[in-house]
């Protein structure tokens, strides 16, 4: 099994940095991934040398009959980490192949984590979790450390062992029967579960371009793989965009002409591959063939994407040779870190400027913007030390991954503190606006009662729910001039719906002409607050709020290209794009909300082993980062997990500018730096909690 010598130092400068970052206490005995060179490895005296001569044997008979390797480590503390992103690191330092499995246990902390690679289909799901539940917290929870990695080893022993049928017992009858009933269902979903494992596990192995080979795979595995792709390429795609933006700042528009042509290919083909998801998830239903394709053509947009990123790499990473510039570069950013620091306090009065004159759910977006930011202007200046520390000791790949973070880091800060700029602009724009979308509604609830005969009941009824909202328009426009624009918007598209019933075509016609501009605005402000807060917290944002976005900016783009020509259409795609971009913005704060909460919960678990008061605060902020700090460790560690673009390492598989290549399995993977490029998955799985 080759090794790379340098892992597990970088893995662990990296750690300690998020350690420092993400307010870990410098009293706790922090134990970073390591290699492991023996497969029973116990770093806080937790086992005696009669328990290791009781695991030992376990294991060996394990490998011998399943052909799985164990391997188990007890540590004090997984740094404030959770178990799956320390075991993957620790996987992939020590080399492990698809043969090997770790539990890891974290004393102190009372967690642990069960990491398994995702080729072990042998092992299902549900065994999984009946190993975590039956074989190794028991003992965890009676401090009985040994006998945790020995139930793990029979556990596993078991679950790998070829499947047998029990024969119904032959003196029970009524109960017998229904008791073989349970069984079938019980094994037929276990079954399935493990069928659809191994056909999501099947699409790792194929060309993910070919739609031939994807129509042979169900689509239950396709709808898996498709939302996770989704999110991997957009991320990948945002970062690539940030990176290529830095090189166009050094080499000018004509230099990097090749490159913004593959990104905009890229983007092209993601924004196909987002309106597929969205007419698969509205609620017109598709045939099952129907959909099928669709999931075949979404999964193959991506994959080109991907591709059309790849085909830069080399050329990019020449462009852009980040280790010979490395010195005037951090001088580079250590002025623009200056430049952010030194807008960070004009976004704070602006942003405490709105708070005296408007209610604070018009703020809810951007309130906490300069704190973030300020955040990020720490975490810039953090990585800018290690990467001179580590470009005096001449430890370039901890050079290159440093810098990335710094990069990426001052720009975010960037684009929160541009985020409370936009959210003023937008406030302004919808106070300059609302008047005369005022006297557009008044004009149109006026034209409804002239044609209360003609449209019905149903005129009159959205007649008076223009007038409501008239009335606490005028009510709200100095405490919430934007949503009061947005009642308007909104009251009146409910309104021209009845009204386009009842009056000629021409007049339709200039009635759109008239509103559009207003409604496009409104689609401006949604879609850019939208955009702010999916791209400054995308660490914790999956698909849906993604491809909502995308729609939105598809259905603004296509309304103002059509403008001209169609505006009573163009006027229906502004205020879908209205609709999608509200939901967008709506769905993302749900998850970061929900993602905050899981933090808290895993924070108070963890807590017991000391940090100050501003760890949570802390922990949470790191998660925001959108992976900066993890992306950079797992640039230099050589982990297999995705990339997020410009600026991380991959593994293993396709995709991306500036990619490590791997023909084999990890063990022989090789780790590069990486910048511009596509997704990338992980190669393992697991369980484990609190004990």
């Amino acid at each position: 099994m080759g090794r790379r010598p340098g892992r597990t130092a970088f893995a662990a400068v990296m750690f300690m940095l998020a350690a420092l970052f993400l307010g870990v206490p410098a009293t706790s005995v922090a134990e970073p991934p390591l290699r492991l060179d023996d497969r029973i490895v116990d770093n806080v005296g937790a086992l005696s040398a009669g328990d290791m001569e009781r695991i030992r044997p376990e294991f060996d008979e394990l490998y011998d009959d399943r052909r799985i390797r164990l391997w188990v480590v007890y540590t004090d503390t997984f740094m404030g980490f959770d178990g799956q992103t320390w075991t993957d690191a620790t996987s992939a330092i020590s080399g492990f192949g698809d043969n090997d499995v770790l539990l890891a246990v974290a004393v102190t902390d009372r967690q642990y984590f069960l990491n398994l690679p995702d080729s072990m289909t042998a092992i299902s799901g549900s065994e999984e979790r009946a190993i975590l539940r039956d074989d190794i917290e028991p003992a965890l929870s009676d401090d009985l450390w040994a006998d945790a990695a020995i139930g793990a080893a029979n556990g596993l022993a078991r679950a790998a062992a070829p499947s047998t049928s029990s024969p119904v017992p032959v003196l029970i009858v009524l109960g017998g029967i229904a008791g073989f009933i349970v069984f079938l269902v019980v094994r037929s979903k276990r079954r399935a579960t493990r069928i659809h494992a191994r056909n999501v596990a099947s699409l790792d192995s194929i060309d993910l371009t070919d739609r031939a080979a994807l129509a042979q795979v169900p689509a239950s595995a396709l709808d898996t793989k498709s939302k996770a792709m989704l999110v991997e390429t957009d991320d990948a795609i945002r970062t690539s965009e940030e990176e290529l933006a830095r090189a166009r700042d050094e080499f000018g528009d004509s230099s990097v002409s090749q490159f913004t042509q593959a990104l905009t290919s890229a983007k092209r083909a993601l924004g196909r591959a987002f309106e597929i998801r969205q007419r698969l998830d509205d609620a017109i239903p598709e045939t099952p063939p129907q959909r099928h394709q669709m999931l075949v053509d979404l999964i193959a947009t991506c994959a080109t994407a991907d591709r059309d990123l790849d085909a830069q790499v080399e050329a990019f990473d020449a462009k852009r040779n980040l280790l010979i510039s490395a010195p005037e570069r951090l001088d580079s950013l250590t002025q623009d870190v200056v430049a952010v620091t030194v807008r960070i306090p004009e976004a704070e009065r602006a942003l405490e400027s709105l708070r005296a004159q408007f209610a604070p759910s018009v703020l809810g977006a951007i309130e906490k913007n300069p704190s973030l930011a300020k955040d990020h202007v720490t975490l810039a200046e953090e990585t800018i030390s290690e990467a001179r520390r580590a470009l005096s000791r001449g430890d370039s790949a901890n050079v290159i991954a440093s810098l990335r973070a710094a990069e990426a880091a001052v720009s975010q800060a960037r684009e929160l503190v541009e985020g409370v700029a936009h959210a003023e602009t937008d406030i302004r724009s919808a106070i300059t606006r609302l008047p005369a979308a005022m006297a557009d509604l008044e004009k149109d609830i006026e034209r409804a009662r002239q044609l209360a005969n003609a449209g019905g009941s149903e005129l009159n009824a959205a007649r008076a729910a223009a007038e409501e909202a008239l009335v606490k328009a005028r009510d709200a426009r100095e405490s919430d001039p934007l949503g009061s624009f947005h009642h308007i918007v909104e009251a009146d598209a409910a309104l021209d719906e009845l009204l386009a019933r009842a009056q000629e075509a021409s007049e339709r016609e200039q009635h759109a002409r008239r509103t559009l501009a207003n409604d496009l605005s409104a689609a401006d402000a949604h879609i850019t607050a939208a955009r702010d807060f999916i791209s400054t917290r995308r660490g914790a944002i999956g698909a849906e709020p993604r491809t909502r976005l995308s729609e939105a900016e598809r259905h603004a783009g296509y309304a103002r290209h059509i403008a001209t020509s169609d505006p009573v259409t163009a006027l229906e795609h502004a205020r879908a794009a209205v609709k999608l971009a509200q939901q967008a913005l709506s769905y993302a704060r749900s998850e970061v909300s929900s993602w905050e909460s899981q933090q808290r919960t895993n924070f108070a678990n963890v807590g017991q082993t000391g940090g100050g008061p501003g760890s949570m605060t802390n922990v949470v902020v790191g998660g925001m980062l959108g992976g900066i700090l993890m992306d950079a460790m797992r640039s230099g560690s050589g982990s297999r997990h995705r990339s997020s673009g410009f600026g991380t390492t991959r593994r293993g598989s396709t995709g991306g500018f500036s990619t490590g290549r791997s023909s084999s399995a990890r063990r022989s993977s090789t780790v590069r730096s990486r910048s511009f490029g596509g997704p990338r998955s992980s190669g393992r799985r697991g369980g484990g909690g609190r004990f």
